[in-house]
């Protein structure tokens, strides 16, 4: 298996989960012969990969829009915070320090301040354990604590702490580690998506969960890397590219429009609309193996 090295800042998915990503809505646009106008998840956030950018879901960002549809405040879907007690490896701490924060996410759009306390909390701990203390002064988690309701605030300070843990990363080389927090965090975001699509039966939600195959793929490549490095990133990878399989089974259509001649530039534009159709079984399905592979991650 060929080795790539990539950027990628072990905090990311924290710091996704503290304050919100402000992302423009931009369509993806190709000016040649034509224009192909697509409607696109705006719910992700960029990695770079080699010289290459990746996607992946905002745990953040999937927070809000579960909140805008209607749905109401669910303690269960977070993994509570006494299993912590439970992470005593490299591994465990990493994953569940993404998945701490996509519940911390999660919370914090519910304006759940008492628990998102306690969760910044363990991920306070856990970010200890993984040796993140060096980058992360006392002064600046104090910052983060006191302002843990004032969103406009944490944009401040964790843009601040992003810079000095990126460039502590960067320097000690720590990607192995990011990219596990990035996995254990999906984990948790699609745990939401599958768990609230099928107990809503919401399109929007439902057209989400499809939407994640290519993020998938994305995420078995960043991790590819250290396939042999121990048995539960070989584990990990496994019950990943199992889920892929599945996803296969999600159906794309594309609903062709009008084309419009621009007479001045000499361009048709051609319009089109594409859906993400996902079927009740597909959906159990994925819904199944996301817990099976959630549950082996936070016990």
């Amino acid at each position: 298996m060929k080795v790539k090295t990539y950027r990628l800042s072990l905090v990311l998915m924290v710091s996704v989960a503290l304050i919100s990503c402000n992302q423009d809505k931009k369509p993806t646009q190709s000016k040649l012969d034509k224009d192909l106008e697509v409607e696109l998840d705006t719910t992700s956030k960029m990695i770079k990969f080699e010289n290459s950018l990746f996607s992946l879901p905002s745990p953040y960002q999937l927070s809000i829009l579960i909140k805008d549809i209607g749905s109401d405040y669910n303690s269960e879907l977070l993994n509570p915070t006494e299993n912590h007690k439970n992470y005593t490896n490299l591994f465990k701490k990493s994953v569940n320090l993404g998945i701490y924060g996509a519940d911390l996410a999660y919370l914090n759009i519910y304006k759940q301040s008492p628990s998102a306390i306690s969760y910044f909390s363990v991920i306070k701990i856990l970010s200890q354990d993984l040796g993140l203390s060096a980058a992360i002064s006392p002064s600046i988690m104090e910052r983060i604590e006191n302002n843990v309701d004032n969103q406009d605030s944490l944009l401040f300070i964790m843009s601040s702490l992003y810079r000095d843990v990126d460039f502590y990363l960067k320097e000690n080389r720590r990607q192995r580690e990011g990219g596990l927090v990035l996995a254990g965090g999906w984990i948790e975001a699609m745990h939401f998506l599958t768990k609230l699509s099928l107990e809503t039966k919401n399109d929007l939600l439902i057209q989400r969960v499809g939407e994640n195959k290519q993020p998938l793929e994305n995420l078995i490549k960043i991790l590819s890397p250290y396939y042999n490095e121990s048995e539960d990133i070989k584990a990990l990878i496994d019950s990943l590219i199992d889920l892929a399989y599945e996803f296969d089974a999600v159906e794309t259509t594309y609903e062709y429009k009008k084309p419009n001649t621009i007479p001045e530039s000499r361009l048709t534009k051609v319009h089109s609309v594409t859906k993400i159709v996902v079927s009740n079984q597909v959906l159990q399905i994925i819904d199944t193996k996301i817990s099976k592979i959630r549950d082996l991650l936070i016990k």
